[in-house]
Order: C-alpha cells, then sequence, then structure tokens
C-alpha cells in the first residue's frame, strides 16, 4: 500500500486544476520598467524633498492624480492646493520621517516608503472658519504608507498616502494626512468609529463633509463618487 503522504495530488480524470490568480495591481501597470529599483527609489526620495512635487511641478507627469482615502486631486488643483497652505507657519518643526523605501514588487514603477510624522502646534491654524491659537500640543502620527508611481519618462503620475498602518500609534484619532495632524490639536474632524462619524456614514455625508473641509482649506477639491 503506497503512504498517503505519497499518494499523488494531481487532479483526477475530467478535472482542471485551478488557475492561479494574480496579485491586483493598478491598470496600465508595465510588467517591466527602464528605471532600476535604486534608481526609482532616489527619484521618490528627491520628489519628497519638494513637498511632494508642489515646489517644482515639473516633476509631476501631466495626466499627475492626488489620491487620498477621500479627497481626489488632478495635478493643477494639487499644486495650487498645497501651495497655498502653510502649515510651518502653525508647525514650524514638522517632520514627517519618512523611512523603509522600496519598490513594490508586482508595480515595478511604484515606490512605497512610511512617514510618522511628528510636530508641535506653536503658531496660528487656521481652519474651516475658525483660527486656532497655539496651543502647544504635540502631534504623534501613526505610521502612515504613502506611495508614488512613474512613467517611463521618470515623472510622477500619482501620489498616495494618509492611510495608517497601524491606530493605536500616537494621538492622530486614527486618522491620516491633514486630517490626524488637525485631530491632534482638538480641531473638529469625524473620528472613525465615533457616534459622530457613524452618524455622518449613515446619512451619506461623510465624504462630502471631509471633501468639504479639504476644499476650503486647500480652495480645491474634487469628491469622489
Amino acid at each position: 500500500m503506497v503512504p498517503r503522504e505519497q499518494v499523488s495530488t494531481k487532479q483526477s480524470a475530467g478535472q482542471m486544476a485551478p488557475a492561479v490568480v494574480p496579485p491586483a495591481v493598478l491598470p496600465g501597470t508595465p510588467s517591466s520598467f527602464p528605471i532600476p529599483s535604486d534608481e526609482l527609489i532616489a527619484l521618490a526620495q528627491k520628489v519628497f524633498k519638494t513637498n511632494s512635487g508642489v515646489e517644482q511641478p515639473e516633476l509631476l507627469a501631466d495626466d499627475f492624480r492626488f489620491e487620498f482615502p477621500v479627497v481626489s486631486l488632478a495635478k493643477k488643483d494639487f499644486v495650487k492646493a498645497v501651495s497655498g497652505f502653510n502649515l510651518k507657519q502653525a508647525f514650524p518643526n514638522m517632520e514627517s520621517h519618512p523611512y523603509d523605501w522600496r519598490v513594490d514588487k508586482y508595480e515595478p514603477n511604484r515606490v512605497w516608503f512610511t512617514v510618522r510624522n511628528t510636530a508641535t502646534h506653536t503658531g496660528p491654524l487656521t481652519f474651516f472658519g475658525a483660527t486656532y491659537k497655539p496651543t502647544g500640543k504635540v502631534v504623534l502620527g501613526a505610521p502612515e504608507c504613502l506611495s508614488y508611481t512613474f512613467n517611463e519618462e521618470g515623472k510622477v503620475t500619482s501620489f498616495t498616502g494618509g492611510y495608517i498602518m497601524d491606530r493605536r500609534v500616537g494621538n492622530t484619532n486614527k486618522l491620516g494626512a491633514m486630517f490626524g495632524i488637525l485631530s491632534a490639536i482638538g480641531a473638529p474632524v469625524p473620528s472613525p468609529g465615533s457616534p459622530t462619524f457613524f452618524v455622518r456614514l449613515a446619512v451619506n455625508a461623510v465624504r462630502s463633509f471631509i471633501s468639504g473641509v479639504f476644499e476650503f482649506v486647500f480652495g480645491s477639491g474634487k469628491k469622489q463618487n
């Protein structure tokens, strides 16, 4: 008798083995990319130092997209929005502490990295119709995952971020990016899981609210459908 562990695992006659399902990737992702990984990472770090292309828009492709959890912006709107809002006035010691830069295994034109935002609220901040005087509060952001996607010319086609990797870390109330920073100083941003958040979700108003806040602060916004 053949031991059980030696029995063939082949499918019986008439049956077909299930096909291997490949991981999902961003539409248009190339199977190979001409820019080597180390050069692509260096390019991503260069973009990051220019405030993600805001200070050097030529680093962004014409079809560039800013894609965060709620807000989506085209290149022109993104550059205009971020250029018009100076966080350094309210948080002069703001740092992102970027690390763990890596090229995606399945998307050779995408670089991922992690940030942990820190700052101290020592200057006035105008937000949602009100000016918040310096609170002296320290912002301790949770680790967030961000990415830049590039075309073959080395220009950024998309910038993603705001995705919390561990909501237990920091004091940004489970929120990332700008909303996490505002939450840490006491600005009225609905927290995921809070009664306010679920009420707004129930009336399908969460996206409209946050997009409206972004539009007020930055002067431009596009609501996702």
